[in-house]
């Protein structure tokens, strides 16, 4: 019982979050480093679980590889996709949370051509998130994914927030953003009976 744990608070729970963070790490260098999610943007990604694995996570993984993890935590539950999802819409509305998705991956090109966001932007990222800082910038919506972009974050360059901006070539970056719009898809379709919302809130793939 956790009542013999020394020095431990009781109950021991927090309260419901106001922010709530999905981290990715996006090895093709698509995603932004940081973006908006409506609700239903915010069940699709949950229920999508998209990032990547990294070399030294799993055994037998010496470079990063595309994954998608239902909810982020696949080998651990039990009960349809859906139920979660629809549980995370629910604490949303109820508790008037704002969904961040943040990218750790690549920016300016994939995995061997671009390189990692600097975990300095992250950190002022996820700070401007914690801190209210990102409610009254303004967004544009990412052309295939959907997500909002804010235009300007505190202590981070404008231009890297447009991952489009960073590449050198931008019609390759179209044509990268629609590969994992369509890996997003594809995996998506595996979910039977999501209402037409969520599944509609995901990129298009055309």
């Amino acid at each position: 019982p956790v009542e013999y744990i020394p020095n431990c608070v009781i109950p021991g729970a927090g309260g419901h979050p106001k922010t709530i963070l999905f981290l990715t790490a996006d090895a093709y260098g698509v995603l932004p480093p940081i973006a908006k999610l409506t609700k239903n943007q915010a069940m699709y990604h949950f229920t999508s679980g998209y990032t990547s694995k990294l070399a030294g996570t799993e055994r037998g993984v010496t470079e990063p590889q595309a994954t998608f993890s239902t909810c982020f935590a696949a080998p651990f539950l039990p009960l349809p996709a859906s139920v979660y999802a629809k549980m995370l819409g629910e604490r949303i509305d109820r508790h008037g949370s704002q969904v961040y998705l943040v990218n750790t991956g690549w920016s300016g090109g994939p995995y061997g051509v671009g390189a990692r966001i600097k975990i300095a932007y992250t950190r002022a990222m996820v700070s401007a998130a914690l801190t209210g800082k990102l409610n009254g910038v303004e967004y544009v919506p990412h052309p295939v994914f959907g997500v909002l972009v804010p235009r300007n974050v505190p202590e981070v360059p404008s231009e890297i927030l447009d991952p489009r901006n960073t590449w050198s070539d931008a019609s390759a970056y179209d044509e990268a953003a629609l590969a994992l719009a369509r890996q997003f898809a594809a995996n998506f379709s595996k979910f039977k009976g999501v209402p037409a919302e969520i599944a509609s809130a995901g990129p298009v793939t055309g």
